[in-house]
């Protein structure tokens, strides 16, 4: 069996459980995946588009975002941590994302995990990011998506339903990637 069908099998599962249990097998069989075929997917498709769970969160301006409030759109959700390598790594290549993709009406939303306000502030502040950074301090949000590790990333679709996933870092100005992303908007 490849990669893919592996991935695309695991994924067919997810539906019946939880969001926490379907995205823990999805990791396993990810992670078992890649070790055998030492191959590395761009964005994982998610058969049967679960809906995305609301969410209420400030950003670190003051702005409160609602995700249903998004309908319409398709929104890239990253969850990530200032404590995480991988995350200050691939913040860059999302603000490029964010300001690129945002003019054609796709949502960047980061979503901070933990961490004291002032730390993310700071940080955010050293590199000179701009796009939404919505803070999880209780984790709340996180927990309630299944999140255990960080980053990991979900595109939704206009309908409001989880579309993609990503699982680690990623080069977010790879062509192929925004392709994927672009693809799932509406036709005009």
């Amino acid at each position: 069996m490849h990669v893919k069908e592996i991935l695309q099998a695991a994924c067919r599962r997810i539906a019946p459980l939880s969001l926490v249990a379907g995205l823990a097998l999805v990791v396993v069989t990810w992670w078992t995946a890649l070790a055998q075929a030492g191959d590395v997917k761009l964005l994982l498709p998610v058969s049967k588009k679960p809906p995305a769970l609301d969410f209420v969160l400030e950003d670190l301006n003051g702005r409160v975002w609602q995700l249903s409030r998004l309908k319409g759109k398709v929104v890239v959700i990253n969850f990530w941590s200032i404590s995480c390598p991988v995350c200050r790594v691939e913040m860059p290549a999302l603000e490029k994302l964010w300001k690129k993709l945002g003019k054609l009406d796709v949502q960047v939303l980061t979503i901070h995990v933990g961490h004291k306000e002032e730390e993310v502030r700071e940080f955010i502040r050293r590199r000179n990011l701009t796009l939404p950074v919505l803070h999880d301090p209780q984790k709340s949000v996180a927990h309630a998506w299944g999140v255990f590790t960080q980053p990991i990333t979900f595109v939704l679709n206009p309908e409001g339903r989880v579309a993609y996933m990503a699982f680690g870092g990623r080069n977010w100005l790879n062509p192929s990637i925004e392709r994927m992303i672009l693809a799932l908007q509406p036709p005009l």
